[in-house]
């Protein structure tokens, strides 16, 4: 039986009366993904899951409810001692990261993670960053350099992007260019200081914020992730990943929760009737994060030489009638491409 990492497995367990809100914080403290929840002799009566949480916000369900109303009850266990070679096979099987190992009792005395078994440079997921944009709205600074290496915090935004990719295991990363793209080159040649490999697709036209797809150099044979160039944002890369896949759809849209404050009273009506008023409420939008998973399939969706957006994708794949899921990101989140979001991302940011 191989022997995993040392993991404190007290540290993910929680009580079926803590709040959503504070077991989402346990999970991103543990890098596990997973929060085990027990009773109070400590043997385990549900798991809560990072895709879990995600999904009970998009079902409008709030976090501040207990978190015996998201957790899963009959959760996926093997004993200990379980083969390694079972182990796998039922994370491949069921499309998990996580397994507890319980004792006779019923008690969680480790989690196996899928990363025990495999390398993180093994993920088998590469990165498209476009980076082609002009950045029209950040003029004057963008007279002299291209919006992606504009800085946030200590460097620019397009390095923060490349150390994420690099840190959620995904070490094959294009960046397509147009606008400036020498500078972009220099700056990163090909990607051995931060670990990874980086190779350029270059736009002889404004191809849109898929278009350059069509410029990969071989077919895919994994999905791919692909993010604006101007995003700045801590989502969990990796968390990511594992929605896509868990859900089997052939693209994943991340969203970011847009907030709303209604200034007036809000009336209700039927044709001519008032049913009620609502005083100044507070709507809430889910947003494109222009950050998206996209399968093999969807390519050839994707007209060559021919400037195409993702919006563009994004309804013809629904036209088609193929799956598409949405990944709602609770943290930090911020797009740059105008000057008072460059400003409060510097401001946010900079003393980090």
């Amino acid at each position: 039986m191989k022997e995993f990492k040392e993991f404190d497995v007290k540290a993910s367990c929680v009580d079926e009366s803590l709040s959503v809100r504070e077991c989402m914080r346990i999970i991103d403290r543990n890098k596990q993904g997973i929060a085990l929840v027990v009773d109070k002799d400590g043997r385990l009566v549900g798991t809560v899951t990072d895709g879990d949480i995600r999904r009970f916000t998009l079902a409008g369900r709030s976090i501040d409810e207990p978190v015996s109303s998201v957790m899963w009850t009959n959760p996926l266990t093997a004993p200990v001692g379980t083969p390694e070679s079972e182990l796998k096979e039922l994370m491949n099987r069921h499309l998990i990261r996580n397994i507890p190992l319980l004792d006779m009792d019923g008690r969680p005395q480790r989690i196996v993670n899928m990363m025990d078994f495999i390398g993180k440079e093994e993920t088998g997921v590469s990165a498209v960053v476009m980076a082609g944009g002009e950045g029209r709205r950040l003029r004057p600074i963008t007279d002299t350099i291209p919006k992606s290496l504009v800085k946030v915090g200590d460097r620019p935004v397009l390095e923060d992007i490349i150390i994420s990719l690099a840190r959620a295991g995904i070490v094959d990363i294009y960046i397509s260019l147009n606008y400036m793209a020498d500078l972009i080159e220099e700056y990163f040649n090909d990607g051995s200081r931060y670990g990874v490999r980086i190779r350029y697709l270059r736009e002889d036209k404004k191809l849109g914020t898929v278009g350059p797809l069509t410029l990969l150099p071989e077919p895919l044979r994994s999905p791919l992730l692909v993010m604006n160039g101007d995003v700045v944002t801590r989502a969990n890369l990796l968390r990511l990943i594992d929605f896509h896949r868990e859900h089997r759809c052939v693209m994943t849209v991340a969203a970011t929760q847009y907030k709303f404050d209604v200034p007036y009273g809000v009336i209700n009506t039927t044709g001519h009737y008032l049913l009620g008023i609502e005083e100044k409420p507070r709507q809430k939008f889910l947003c494109n994060a222009g950050i998206y998973m996209v399968n093999a399939e969807v390519i050839p969706l994707i007209p060559a030489y021919t400037k195409f957006n993702m919006t563009d994708l994004i309804q013809e794949v629904v036209r088609r009638g193929l799956p598409i899921t949405t990944f709602p990101i609770h943290e930090y989140w911020i797009d740059i491409g105008q000057m008072e979001d460059l400003e409060k991302a510097q401001n946010d940011i900079g003393g980090c």
